[in-house]
C-alpha cells in the first residue's frame, strides 16, 4: 500500500509538473517605430573672404572702411571669436603702426558713418587684432549668433597721422580667422 501510494504521488507530481508548465497566459506587445536622432550643424561663413580692407598709397591721416558679414548657417547657435595674423613684407613692421577699430551695429561702414553709431568690439594695433578668445567655451569677447542669423561688423583701418618717414613703402598683409563652436552644452 506504501508502494502504490508513493506511486500515485509521484505521477500526481509529474501531472501537476507538466499542467503548469503547459497552462496559458495572456502577454501584450507594443512597439514604437522610427526613432530617428539627427546632429545639428554648425556652418560659419564670411563675406567678403579676400581683400575686405585694401588701400594703396595710404598716407599718414588715411582710413579705409570697409564691413565683413559674419553668417551662421547652421542650425544650432554659435559663439565665435576672431583672430589676426600679418605678414609685413619689409622689416618697417606697418601691422604695428596702423590701428584697427572694429565694430557692431554701424547703420552705415563708411568712413563718413563708422563714428555715429554702433558699440566697439576692437580698438587697437592691425597686428594685434582680435575679439572673444578661439578657446573652448566661453570667453569674454565671443560673439554669439542664432541660428540662420548674421551680423554685419564694420572695419576701420587707420594709418595714424603722427607716421613718419619710416614708413613710406611699406607694405603688410592681414589675415582675420573667425573660429565658432557651439554654445549648446558648451558653458
Amino acid at each position: 500500500m506504501f508502494r502504490k501510494s508513493l506511486t500515485l504521488f509521484v505521477i500526481a507530481g509529474i501531472l501537476a509538473t507538466f499542467s503548469l508548465l503547459a497552462s496559458a497566459y495572456f502577454t501584450a506587445q507594443a512597439t514604437v517605430s522610427n526613432n530617428t536622432f539627427t546632429t545639428g550643424t554648425l556652418n560659419l561663413t564670411v563675406a567678403p573672404t579676400t581683400s575686405a580692407l585694401t588701400f594703396n598709397n595710404m598716407a599718414p591721416g588715411d582710413a579705409v572702411t570697409a564691413p565683413i558679414t559674419v553668417t551662421n548657417s547652421g542650425s544650432l547657435q554659435l559663439r565665435y571669436a576672431m583672430t589676426s595674423a600679418s605678414t609685413n613684407t619689409d622689416s618697417k613692421n606697418l601691422a604695428a603702426q596702423m590701428t584697427l577699430q572694429i565694430k557692431s551695429g554701424v547703420t552705415t561702414c563708411t568712413s563718413a558713418g563708422f563714428g555715429v553709431d554702433g558699440t566697439s568690439i576692437y580698438s587697437g594695433t592691425l597686428a594685434a587684432a582680435l575679439f572673444g578668445d578661439p578657446a573652448q567655451g566661453t570667453q569674454v569677447g565671443d560673439r554669439t549668433l542664432n541660428a540662420s542669423a548674421s551680423e554685419a561688423l564694420c572695419f576701420r583701418a587707420d594709418l595714424p597721422s603722427n607716421s613718419g618717414n619710416a614708413y613710406q613703402g611699406a607694405t603688410t598683409t592681414t589675415t582675420f580667422t573667425f573660429s565658432a563652436e557651439q554654445t549648446a552644452n558648451n558653458p
